[in-house]
């Protein structure tokens, strides 16, 4: 009989107990946002999931009012089919625990890779804990991104060996052939795999797999049912300047409480990498620039900029400050690290045993009805962005009726900036679609509720949903 290794496992742990802690910490904060983690965009991929398993792809919009009949290019539709079929095999609650396995799973893969790139324990561990709000506001809200972290943490490993192989290259045009469909990052990690080849190149311009490297990414990008056609979808989504003039998740990151521990550790990367020498490779150094450029463009980009930061940044750290080798840890540090290993995963079942209408409370089905009675057969109906795909959900009956949706590169310009104005208060007077009934959250657009107060009559109310009738529609 071979002996349990509790001696090894007990010296690991305490080895490892600090990035322990701080992982047990994401996972811990992970559960308690998990009646939170529902988003728009999870909405519309259960939606567009639902619309692809009955009816097959679409290509022009049958869901939205205003963009009825816009041509639609569904790129995210495997993420959604995928999306959809969680929540068939167990509704919610599954989709809800696979987007937080999958999301704590990344974190976990790029501590672990830090410290094996030879990052102190310490400072992958403050690291990582200066970029857990910064990661649960970016990472935690269900949607097809979620699908790819762990992808993106595979594709940054691979690419940052010594040396790139002609099947480890076929492998990760493989990968960008299926990411095509699951979720329009995919033009970031074309990106790297082009620029790994250019490293390549740089160092043996006769290197055969570099070429393939840098030629081949991207007309992997349009391996997809839409093909060539993939090519307007980018121009109007990863190109598009309304989005970073009028949303705040396509804007470039501005200082606030939460952006704090990010930017500073990427204001830091510049300093760090000026300070070190021999630490990382060429192809490295350009991973970090990236991460830079990444997390100071756009607020959506912080994901991927953070777990750039602390798969790599760490042992550049660590060098820069001169941290000696780490000293044997204390039998005390294996005692931490099972606690809270044991309290995060106490903390996830509980939040997980709630009854399935408080995992989605700030989503009333209630609310979903009043506003399908209070439609009747004609009038369209407001949906702010936070509630348009998920009464699309509870409710196929209204698909058509609702003005519009969060896929706002269905939309104009103009039509962005008219709903942005709305939620703000202003345009009250002259809504999108002349609807007949609202349907939004107060604590959201608080500005667009008081506006409409005296030409509404309230049929529902909640402290996250107001269902509200026009007067002239009644």
């Amino acid at each position: 009989m071979i002996p349990f290794p509790f001696r090894a496992i007990g010296r690991a742990l305490a080895k490892e107990s600090l990035p322990i802690v701080a992982c047990s910490a994401f996972l811990g904060v992970a559960a308690i946002l998990v009646p939170h983690q529902l988003s728009p965009d999870g909405w519309l991929a259960l939606v567009g999931g639902r619309l692809v398993a009955q009816e097959g792809l679409p290509r022009h919009d049958t869901l939205a009012a205003l963009t009825m009949g816009r041509t639609w290019i569904d790129q995210q539709w495997l993420g959604q089919v995928a999306t959809y079929g969680v929540a068939v095999l167990g509704g919610i609650r599954l989709v809800l625990a696979a987007n937080v396995a999958l999301v704590v799973g990344a974190f976990l893969a790029v501590c672990a890779y830090a410290r094996r790139r030879g990052g102190h324990p310490t400072t992958v561990a403050v690291t990582a804990l200066l970029l857990l709000l910064p990661l649960v506001a970016a990472m935690m809200i269900v949607r097809t991104q979620s699908l790819v972290y762990l992808p993106f943490v595979v594709l940054v490993a691979l690419l940052c060996r010594p040396r790139m192989t002609l099947s480890t290259t076929l492998a990760l045009l493989a990968l960008i052939a299926v990411w095509a469909n699951v979720h329009g990052s995919v033009l970031l990690a074309a990106g790297l795999i082009a620029m790994r080849g250019a490293v390549a190149l740089r160092e043996s311009s006769r290197d055969r797999v570099g070429w393939l490297a840098l030629l081949a990414p991207f007309p992997c990008v349009l391996i997809s049912p839409y093909n060539v056609h993939l090519v307007s979808y980018y121009a109007t989504t990863a190109f598009n300047p309304s989005f970073a003039r009028y949303l705040a998740q396509w804007a470039p990151t501005r200082f606030s409480p939460i952006s704090a521990p990010l930017l500073l550790l990427l204001f830091a990367v510049p300093w760090m990498l000026a300070r070190t020498q021999g630490v990382y490779t060429l192809y490295e150094r350009g991973l970090l620039v990236v991460a830079v450029a990444l997390g100071l463009l756009a607020v959506r980009q912080w994901a991927f900029s953070g777990l750039l930061v602390l798969m790599l940044a760490p042992v550049g750290f660590d060098r820069a400050m001169r941290r000696r080798p780490p000293r044997a840890a204390p039998a005390l540090g294996a005692v931490i690290a099972l606690a809270a290993s044991l309290a995060a995963l106490a903390g996830t079942a509980r939040a997980f045993s709630v009854p399935s209408a408080k995992l989605a409370a700030n989503y009333p089905p209630g609310a979903a009805d009043a506003a399908a009675k209070a439609a009747g057969p004609a009038p369209m109906i407001y949906a702010s962005e936070e509630f348009a795909d998920w009464l699309l959900w509870e409710r196929p009956d209204l698909a058509g009726r609702v003005v519009f949706d969060v896929r706002y590169e269905l939309l104009h310009a103009a039509e962005v900036k008219r709903i942005v104005l709305f939620d703000l208060g202003s345009g009250i007077d002259d809504p999108l679609g002349a609807p007949g009934v609202y349907i939004l959250d107060p604590m959201r657009v608080h500005h667009a509720f008081d506006g409409l107060r005296p030409d509404v009559r309230s049929v529902y109310k909640t402290d996250h949903a107001v269902v509200a009738i026009a007067r002239n529609a009644q």
